[in-house]
């Protein structure tokens, strides 16, 4: 059967097509082998991963994974992300999210790497220098205090199969506050900022749009009145996301972040699944696809060398 070829592994369990997009640069351009298995996939694909060699085998193709990278592959992600909706168990959730830790285990490469979960990022940017607002974590709104702020549910569209309620989740102003009690929510002060960012960090390359809304919760709401604009990263901006990427051992990120009118740089969040073909769209540019299909693209020869080596 001769030696499995050394290939790109591409494991998209949301559908948002951004795998998809790096899969044709990547074959059509680039010309790595590369697997791309999609949400659709999952359960339907005949899939083996041999935990002795490594090898994995999807519908036939045997490859060793050289490269692997694996959007939205908890299981509640994968749950919730499932087509139609409620067609896929917490249990075949759980039983693909395992697969796939497996499979990116096997890799010389995985890629996004690692982050601190949710609002831990907060605290550890901090501790690496980075300006975060202030925030708290309640469910009591009336004694979340009497500053400017928002309140966010974050990774909602991860929980909320319901697409028609995400609206109910979205960030909104502290005018807008929710009844107290029931479940925390994350409550942030306002930073006045004179420029709001989307950033991506590709293996230390970066891609940035600078994002206009009307208020917070219009990427949702409104999405027509968010304009997306690509712009030269500001360099304490630049700085700042290397140094905390780098602190995490994060390869991909999208990265929200505001701007004083100081210049100074405020961290919001990191998504190391962020989505970005929506702001290509919105701003008529797609580098960001290209810079991840290149930044793959270098990972794999790279470790090709350093096997050979």
């Amino acid at each position: 059967m001769g030696t499995p070829q050394r290939a790109v592994v591409l494991v998209d369990c949301a559908g948002g097509g951004e795998l998809g997009a790096v899969h044709d640069i990547l074959v059509h351009s680039l010309g790595s082998p590369a697997v791309l298995l999609r949400r659709e996939d999952l359960g339907r694909a005949a899939v083996t991963i041999d935990l002795d060699t490594g090898l994995l085998t999807a519908d036939g193709r045997c490859v060793r994974p050289a490269v692997v990278w694996a959007r939205h592959s908890s299981a509640p992600a994968i749950v919730t992300q499932a087509d139609p909706a409620g067609s896929v168990t917490m249990l075949e959730g759980a039983s693909w999210s395992a697969f796939i830790a497996h499979l990116t285990a096997a890799a010389e490469v995985a890629f996004p790497g690692e982050a601190p979960v949710g609002t831990l990022q907060l605290r550890k940017a901090r501790k690496s220098g980075v300006q975060t607002p202030r925030t708290i974590i309640t469910n009591d709104l009336r004694g979340a205090g009497t500053r400017r702020e928002i309140v966010k549910t974050p990774d909602f569209r991860l929980f909320e199969p319901d697409r028609g309620k995400w609206r109910d989740h979205a960030p909104v102003m502290a005018g807008g506050r929710r009844p107290a009690g029931g479940r925390p929510v994350v409550v942030q002060e306002y930073v006045p900022h004179s420029r709001e960012l989307r950033v991506y960090h590709l293996d230390g390359g970066l891609c940035a749009f600078e994002v206009a809304m009307p208020e917070p919760a219009a990427m949702w709401t409104d999405p027509a009145a968010v304009t997306v604009t690509p712009v030269e990263c500001p360099a304490a901006v630049a700085a700042a996301v290397r140094t905390l990427a780098a602190a995490w051992g994060l390869r991909y990120g999208a990265f929200d972040m505001l701007v004083r009118p100081s210049g100074e740089p405020v961290f919001l969040e990191v998504n190391p699944d962020g989505d970005w073909l929506w702001y290509e769209r919105r701003a008529g540019w797609h580098g960001v696809s290209f810079m991840a299909a290149v930044m793959v693209h270098e990972s794999f020869v790279r470790a090709g060398e350093s096997v050979a080596a």
